[in-house]
C-alpha cells in the first residue's frame, strides 16, 4: 500500500484525533497536524521533545566512526570535539512527512543544543532517541549510516519536503514490506480505505519503534 496526498493528511488527522499520544510513546508531547504556510498539500505530523544530555553507547562507537571516515573521501568529523559536552538542554524536532518518491511515511527529525546549534552525525548516534542495537554494524560516513548489502542508508541527511529545512532522516525504502508485514501476520479487520490507511500508519509507528525511543 502507498498514500496519495489526501490519503496520508485524512490518515494522520485520524491518528492524532483518536490516539493524541501513540501507545508508544506515553507521557511525551503529542503530535500536532502541520500544514505549508502558503501552499495546500504539503501538511506534516510534527512534535517538539527535550533529550537528555547524557550520552548512551550505540552499537556504532566512536573508533568505527573515524576508521570509516577516514576511508572515505568526505571531510572527517573531528570526534575529540564530538566527544564534548552538549550546551544546555537538547531539542529534537520530529516529523512525519510523505515521501514524494516511495509515497509512505517518513521520519525526519533535527536535533540542536540551546544556543541553536545543530549536532554533527557522531553526536546523534550517541543519543538515546535510538536503540542501542539500531545501527549494529552498519558503516557511517559524514551523512549516512548505510548498510554494506543495502541499495539505500538507513540513516541520510536532507531537506525537509515541506519546510525545506536540513533534516535527518530514516530513508524509507524498506518501509512498505516492514509495515504489510506486521499487517499480514494479525486480523485484517475493516477494509474501508481511510481505516486500511489509518491501520497502516499504526503499523509503521511500530516498526519506526524498533529503531527508536519513541518514549523520550
Amino acid at each position: 500500500m502507498t498514500f496519495t496526498r489526501s490519503q496520508f493528511d485524512e490518515a494522520c488527522k485520524k491518528f492524532i484525533q483518536n490516539h493524541g499520544h501513540h501507545v508508544l510513546d506515553k507521557g511525551k508531547p503529542s503530535w500536532s497536524w502541520r500544514e505549508h504556510a502558503c501552499l495546500l498539500g504539503f501538511g506534516y505530523m510534527e512534535r517538539v521533545t527535550s533529550l537528555p544530555l547524557h550520552r548512551r553507547v550505540t552499537g556504532i562507537n566512536a573508533d568505527t566512526i573515524r576508521d570509516n571516515l577516514e576511508e572515505s573521501s568526505l571531510e572527517p568529523i573531528d570526534c575529540a570535539v564530538a566527544a564534548t559536552t552538549f550546551a544546555g538542554e537538547l531539542l529534537c524536532h520530529q516529523y512525519v512527512v510523505l515521501s514524494p518518491t516511495f509515497r509512505v511515511p517518513t521520519f525526519y527529525f533535527s536535533v540542536h543544543d540551546s544556543s541553536g546549534t545543530p549536532l554533527a552525525l557522531t553526536e546523534v548516534l550517541q543519543l538515546p532517541l535510538f536503540h542501542r542495537d539500531a545501527f549494529e554494524g552498519a558503516q557511517v560516513t559524514t551523512f549516512s549510516v548505510e548498510q554494506s548489502c543495502a541499495s539505500f542508508p538507513l540513516l541520510s541527511f536532507g531537506d525537509h519536503p515541506t519546510l525545506n529545512v536540513q533534516c535527518w532522516y530514516l530513508h524509507p525504502c524498506g518501509t512498505k514490506a516492514a509495515v504489510e508485514e506486521i499487517l499480514d501476520a494479525t486480523e485484517k479487520g475493516s477494509t474501508e480505505e481511510e481505516e486500511c490507511h489509518l491501520r497502516w500508519l499504526e503499523a509503521w509507528f511500530t516498526v519506526l519503534s524498533s529503531l527508536l525511543e519513541l518514549r523520550r
